[in-house]
């Protein structure tokens, strides 16, 4: 199976205006050794981390926008549903990360903890390959319509950089307008 082509279908490419953003950060995460996807045993984490990804975009949205964000720990359970992966082995796989805090008596609750331990270390992670200021840039160009400035549509990700790259003074004026979005990135996006 290619577990990267199932990520990215299920997950990344769920929202289409999402796709580059989401491959760019992906495949800084894999460059980087955070993420395994070629490898066989991997897919309990790979899937954790990409779902991990996808909430802290959706956090991102939810604080500019004030739209919800539908990110949750039932995304991680689903997408390992659909390759066979039952609860038991999701569950196996939390027990043996001793940061994750694991509930005897719930496997739900002991999901939830795992997926909020792993988006913290998914922003850590995130903030150790880009700056701050990079993260915005990314996630703003990503997530807003810029209809009222200009129209643009991405055919990839380098075109997707060009864009981010040709237009800072621009985002640094979105910065500006968002604050609190700024230091919820700087504060490491705990979600």
């Amino acid at each position: 199976m290619d577990l990267g082509g199932y990520i990215h279908e299920t997950i990344f490419e769920e929202k289409e205006k999402y796709i580059y953003l989401y491959e760019l950060l992906w495949d800084n995460l894999d460059e980087d050794g955070y993420v395994i996807t070629d490898e066989e045993g991997h897919e309990i984490d790979a899937l954790f981390k990409a779902n991990a990804l996808k909430n802290l975009i959706g956090e991102f949205v939810y604080r500019v926008y004030d739209e919800v964000n539908e990110a949750s720990y039932e995304d991680v359970i689903d997408s390992l549903e659909a390759l066979g992966i039952g609860l038991d082995e999701i569950v196996d796989y939390c027990y043996e990360d001793e940061n994750i805090d694991a509930d005897d008596e719930d496997d739900e609750i002991t999901v939830k903890n795992a997926y909020d331990y792993i988006t913290e270390q998914t922003a850590d992670k995130l903030l150790e390959l880009f700056s701050a200021d990079d993260l915005f840039d990314y996630f703003f160009s990503a997530t807003y319509d810029f209809e009222q400035d200009f129209t643009y549509a991405f055919e990839d990700v380098d075109e997707f950089q060009a864009f981010v790259d040709s237009n800072t003074e621009k985002l640094d004026e979105y910065k500006e307008e968002y604050p609190s979005v700024m230091s919820w990135i700087e504060g490491g996006m705990i979600v």
